[in-house]
Order: structure tokens, then sequence, then C-alpha cells
């Protein structure tokens, strides 16, 4: 080890950081691949510095450090031309070996890889690789070069030489560098570069002030320390400010209130600059769920984990990869100090949250804020808000929500107390009521009223001439019936209005009025679009339904009994019985993994595929879903994905024979006084994923009175009340409260248990159950 140790030599900014240092130089030693992680100007590029220069006398392994920032290119095979010009070039710097280059018009992800792999060979020996920083190229080129040191660390594992790669880049790239889905998953550990203490950041702030020749008051270093705590660059460049401060008034020591001044022009000037936070509000506004708890941690000092609105992952956690939270005691977050939080409580301002939200399509927490902007500054932000309502009308699953929007755009934006939707459906000679006549009332969304397009009633006799009209005033309000039609075409209905009676001038009266106007014929297209897109989704899922078993087969000492209940007009999921020479019969249950028309389309066809396979087929499974997966990849090209288990049974031996898709697993349930849970084991990758997908396929025997439950994760995924899921777990309790009952009763009670539990809340996924019983 030649006397070196990593932490006392390190420079006085980089021993803060003194964890990271010794994690990086145990990834050396064991050989492993790293990702340093951390905010933007935190110091790793200072710590990668450090290392190139010491790790030699550690290990005396060839270090090389590769800054991606030299690199200008604009393809792919440029920067891979630059990046082994540049490696070439680094590597005949430390090792005096001359390597020959590949031709730069050939240069690419895989050449870059070889090349390595060569050098290597060429200098004989082990190799440190210090690549810095990931933030300084597009995505897919990080990825791009992520996946050729991939493969070299595959092709290594027959040299006799090694190459250990540490990466380094901002937190931002946590999930492309780490996640799930990283070339680096598995083979890289990650270090983060951890936030300074805040008696780790009073020591730094002492530390630059002394080497100034400046000394401070207790209360200004307080001040510093709140300010700054956390950010090794953001200490560095206040309280470099605040010696210039200091020398600039010939004052013999800092006061608080220099500090004070000092942040308040950093806050007025420098700020929208600074690139930490520049990157925080990027990753920030990507995702609402983010922005929605920093604006929870803007409002309280710190907040517990469990009462932030997103899913905090033990892997990566994205509150914290923002790099302006810190974790503190007892499971709570908090932002990182005065700076940040005042910066962003500037930045987050009601219209800018609702414009972000917006066009997140988080549609009703952005007219909230909206709104609160237009009563924080007046009328200026109309527009963003009624831009935000008739999106969110397109974009609403049906009219009663379309309807909803609607009314809160009008109370929001003009002012209206109580607003009323009446539509004509076709061929309907009454205009019908949608949702509650007041904005702000919390009352069941249709009500069942009708008024006679012929009738005698303000309604009526504005849809049948076409014009807005003025009803009888009342003390301080007024009716108006205004047509929703767009010009040139018939009225689609009425919106009837609640007014507060105005004192305001007529010129800004007509001026509101001709808004709302305008207003209300973009709505009414709004309202078309969606009436038509449900006019079609209910044709599409009639169609569909039909497509499903009209009733379960009667096969003799069985019993089955099956469900279908899906959270929209159409469905992903479907299921099956397919009639097999020798009176066997095939058992279909699937899952197409997404929603809406696309998924309906592709269940169809998975239908009609497995359907005729079955009859090719009839002894092997595993066939059945190979050639159905080919057929699915070769006519769809819609990045959708299958679910499915396909069973064949013998209901004279009850032999199933079965292979799994990426499905639920199957139970088979065994009765007696502590019911025997067994699970239909053995699952590949769904279909329509990879044509090299392989299937096995596996047989056992169902007993007498054995019980098989086929479901989708419909069921598993039903949440209650407190965001609690149903898993397997409560739904084999459930099903173990109804062992002896018929199959048709342990469905109903199975299904009626999965509504229990997820109580008055919507159903969010499609739910299908299959129950077989032999007797």
């Amino acid at each position: 080890m030649s006397g070196f140790n990593p932490v006392l030599d390190a420079p006085s900014t980089a021993g803060y950081h003194r964890e990271a240092i010794e994690q990086i130089t145990q990834c050396v030693e064991e050989r492993i691949y790293c990702a340093l992680l951390g905010p933007r100007l935190c110091g790793k590029t200072l710590l990668l510095r450090f290392i190139e220069q010491n790790l030699a006398q550690l290990l005396g392994w060839t270090c090389i450090y590769i800054d991606l920032q030299s690199i200008r290119a604009t393809t792919q095979q440029a920067f891979f031309a630059n990046l082994i010009q540049l490696t070439g070039q680094r590597l005949t710097e430390k090792t005096g070996h001359t390597l020959p280059l590949p031709d730069e018009n050939l240069a690419s992800s895989a050449v870059y890889r070889a090349f390595l792999s060569d050098s290597l060979e060429t200098i004989g020996r082990d190799l440190v690789l210090l690549i810095d920083p990931l933030e300084a190229l597009p995505t897919d080129l990080v990825q791009a070069l992520l996946t050729s040191l991939r493969a070299a660390y595959m092709d290594q594992q027959i040299l006799d030489s090694r190459m250990t790669v540490v990466v380094s880049g901002a937190l931002s790239l946590a999930t492309l560098a780490v996640g799930e889905s990283s070339p680096f998953r598995g083979i890289a550990r990650r270090v983060f570069i951890g936030d300074l203490s805040e008696s780790d950041s009073e020591t730094l702030i002492l530390d630059f002030l002394r080497e100034d020749g400046v000394s401070a008051t207790g209360p200004a270093i307080n001040k510093l320390v709140s300010a700054t705590s956390g950010d090794v660059y953001l200490i560095r460049r206040i309280s470099q400010h605040c010696t210039e401060r200091v020398r600039s008034r010939s004052a013999s020591r800092l006061g608080s209130r220099d500090v004070a001044y000092v942040i308040n022009k950093f806050l007025r000037q420098e700020v929208f600059q600074y690139a930490p936070l520049i990157e925080a509000i990027r990753l920030i506004e990507e995702d609402p769920d983010l922005l929605q708890g920093i604006l929870q941690l803007l409002e309280q000092d710190s907040v517990p984990r469990a009462a932030l609105p997103l899913p905090l992952s033990p892997d990566l956690d994205p509150l914290y990869l923002t790099g302006v939270v810190e974790r503190v005691a007892n499971n709570r977050y908090r932002l990182q100090n005065l700076i940040y939080r005042q910066f962003l409580s500037q930045h987050f301002s009601p219209d800018r949250v609702g414009r972000v939200l917006a066009m997140a399509g988080r549609w009703d927490s952005a007219i909230d804020y909206l709104e609160a902007s237009i009563l924080q500054d007046g009328q200026g932000f109309r527009s963003d808000l009624l831009s935000a309502t008739i999106n969110s009308m397109y974009a609403s699953q049906d009219l009663e929500q379309a309807a909803y929007f609607l009314r809160r755009g009008l109370s929001a934006a003009f002012g209206v107390r109580e607003a009323q939707i009446w539509l004509r459906p076709p061929q309907d000679d009454h205009l019908r009521s949608i949702g509650s006549t007041d904005v702000t009332a919390d009352k069941e969304p249709w009500i069942d009223q009708g008024v006679p397009i012929a009738a005698d009633r303000l309604e009526a006799r504005a849809y049948r001439y076409q014009v807005a009209l003025r009803g009888q005033e009342a003390e301080q309000s007024v009716v108006r019936a205004i047509p929703l039609m767009v010009p040139g075409e018939r009225p689609i209905g009425v919106v009837t209005i609640t007014e507060e009676l105005s004192e305001e001038p007529l010129a800004g009266l007509r001026e509101r009025d001709l808004q709302m106007a305008s207003f209300l014929n973009q709505a009414t297209r709004a309202l078309q679009t969606v009436s038509l897109r449900r006019q079609e989704l209910a044709l599409a899922g009639r169609v569909q339904a039909s497509l499903l078993p009209e009733q379960s087969p009667e096969i003799p000492g069985w019993q089955i009994s099956a469900t279908w209940k899906p959270a929209r007009e159409t469905s992903g999921d479907f299921y099956d019985f397919v009639p097999l020479p020798n009176g066997r019969i095939g058992i279909v249950i699937a899952d197409v993994v997404d929603k809406g028309m696309g998924a309906a389309l592709l269940m169809a066809l998975s239908r009609t595929l497995i359907r005729t396979y079955a009859i090719e087929f009839p002894n092997h499974p595993e066939h059945l879903l190979q050639v159905t997966n080919q057929r699915i990849l070769t006519d769809i090209d819609a990045g959708l994905f299958v679910t499915l288990f396909y069973g064949v049974l013998d209901p004279s031996s009850g032999k199933l024979t079965y292979s799994n898709a990426g499905h639920p697993p199957p139970y088979i349930i065994t009765p007696g006084g502590n019911p025997n849970m067994t699970t239909l084991s053995g699952s590949g990758m769904p279909l329509g994923v990879s044509d090299e997908a392989n299937w096995q396929q596996s047989s056992l025997e169902i007993s007498s009175g054995d019980l098989l439950l086929l479901y989708t994760d419909g069921v598993l995924d039903t949440q209650n009340p407190r965001g609690e899921f149903l898993g397997e777990e409560g739904m084999l309790k459930i099903i173990q409260t109804q062992m002896g009952f018929s199959a048709r009763v342990v469905q109903e009670s199975l299904l009626s248990g999965v509504y229990n539990f997820a109580g008055t809340g919507p159903q969010m996924d499609d739910i299908t159950l299959m129950i077989l019983i032999r007797d």
C-alpha cells in the first residue's frame, strides 16, 4: 500500500468526502466498476483528479482521466472516434506504448469496446479508467458509452489484465447510470457524494474565511451555515463574496448584516445561473410527484417520508436525487439550506406550478394553482387557466369529468357562482343535466333531470333560438342560458350560469362576455370530442365483450365459474375456453399490459391467434406461446405485450398441462382444516417482448375437491383508501374462507371481497377471475 492513506492525503475540500474516496478506492481494489454520483459542482472532478494522481502510488495500476467535456461531437460515430483518440493519447502518455487506433470512420460503441480490450493486452497491466462528467453528453450517448463499457467488462473476464471503470455524473443521471435498466446494473457499485453535515459545513466555512484572512462573528457564521449548509461549492462562493464585502468596507470582521447583504444579492443576481439549482429545477419539473413533494417541504420545515406523494424507492430515492433535499432524523426530509428554500419558493409561484402540472396532465391541481395565481396577481393568468381547462376537458375520461372541468373553468376564470351543463343526447328530445349545479358542491356526477326541447323554460328557449338569454334578476344575482355551439353548427346543449350582479363598466363586462363566448366555443368542441370518443369506446366494449365466452363450459365432475370486470369501456384482460380433441379443454387467462383501444385490439388479436394455434398444438402449450409470440411481434409494432397463462385440461384424469408467459401464477388450493396453497410455478417472458423468448411446459393433477384459481393483476393491485394493496395474501385469505362452496359462490365472494377492500374508490384496473373445482 506504500503508506498511502486516501483520506488523510486528500486535499482540504475533498477531505470532506472521506466516505466517497474510501468507497471508490475499495471498488478499484476489488476490481468493481463504480458510478460516482452527486450534484453539479459538488467536487466530483476534484475527487477523481486526486484519485488519478494517487492511485498508482496506492496500487501500482495505470490510471487515466477522460474529460468528456473536451469532446465535441454531434454524432455517435464522431463521439466514439474522438473518445478512442483521447483514450489512446492518455494511455500513451501514461505507459509510453503507442497504441494502434482504428479507422475513425468506423468508430462505434463496439469498436471502442474492442479498442479497450486490445489496449489492455498491449500495455500488459491493470488499468483504471476515470470518465467524467457524464452530464456533458446527451443521454443517448451516455447509454451507448455505458453499453460499450459493459461489453468491455464481459470481455476482460478472459484477459490476464483487468480494467476498472469509474464513471461520474450528476444526480439526474442516477437512473441511467445504476437504475434497473442501466447497462451498469449488476456490474457497478454506486457511490454518492453525500451532503456535508452542519458541523462539516461550519468547519469548511471557517477554513475558507481563514484562508482569506477574514474573521467573523458568531451570528455571521450561524447565518452562513443556515444559508449554505451541505453544498461545498455554494459555501465557497458565498464565503468569497463575504470576503469581498468585508474588504470593500475595510471592516475588521464579517457581521451578520454583511452575510444578509451577500445572500440577498446572490438571490437577486446569481442564483438563476447556479448550475446545481438549475439541474434540480429540471428534475423537479419533469416529475409532478416530485414537484408536489417539494411544495410540501416549502410549506413545512420537515416532512415525514411516508407523507410525501411519491414512491420512494430504497434503490434510488428520487427526492434525494434532486440534490436540494436532505434526510434528517426520524425518517424525515427537509430542504438543505435557506438559499435553496428561498430560491425554490420564489421560482415555484402558483402560475408556474399550475403550468407545470397542466403539462403533466394533473388538471385538477393545475387549475387550483392557476386560480390561486388569478386571485393573487389579477386576471393576467386567465388565458393560462382557460387553456388548461380546455386541455383537461379533451383529456377527460367521460362527459361527467369534462363538465366538471368546464364548471371549474367558469368559476375560476369568470367568477361564475353556479353553472349547470345541459346536453342533448343523440335521438333524444330532452336536454339532460350533467353534474352539479353548484361548482363547489360535492354531489353525484349525474343528476337525472331532463328538460323537453319544446318546453317553455330558459334552457330550452336558448337551445331552440340558438341565442344567449338572460333570466330575471334576483336580489344580487342573475341567471343566463348560453347555447353550447360552434359557429355554423346546431347547439349540442346549453350552459346555465348564475352570476353576481356587477357594477363594472359596460366595456369591461362586454370584454368578459366575449372571452367567455370564445371559451365556451372551445369547450363545446371538447365536449363533442369526448362524447364521440365515449360512443366509439362503448361500441368497442360491446364488440370486445361479445368475444368472451357467453357462459362457462359444463363438464361432468367439474364446476367452472368466470367473470370479467373492465375498469373502462374496453379492457386488456380476457379469458377463454377452447374446445380441444378428446374432450379436453384449453384454458386461457391473459392481460394486455396497457389500457384503452390499443389494448382492446391486441386482446382481440391474441384471442384469435390462441384459438387458431390451440387446434394446431393441442398437446404443447409452450409451442402455442412460441408461435403466438412470433405473430404478435410480426403483426403489431406498438410496444405492447401480453401476460398469458394457457393450460390444457383433461377433465377425465384431472391432468393440467400448462405454460405461463409472465402472468401472475395460478393457485391450486386443497381443502382441509388448513387449506394447502400450491403455486403453479414456472413462468417465462410475456408475449410480444422478444423473438428470442422461450417457454417451458409443466403438468400436474388436480385431485377431487381441489380448487384452481386464475386471476389477473387487477385483483392483486386493488388498493384500499389507505393506499395498501390487497396482494396475494389478501386474495388467498378471502378464498380460504370460501372453501367447500360452489365455484360460482367462491368467485362472487372473491369479487365482493375485492370491492369491499377497495371501498368507495373507483376501480383502477381490469379484473378477471376464473375458478375451477373438481368434484
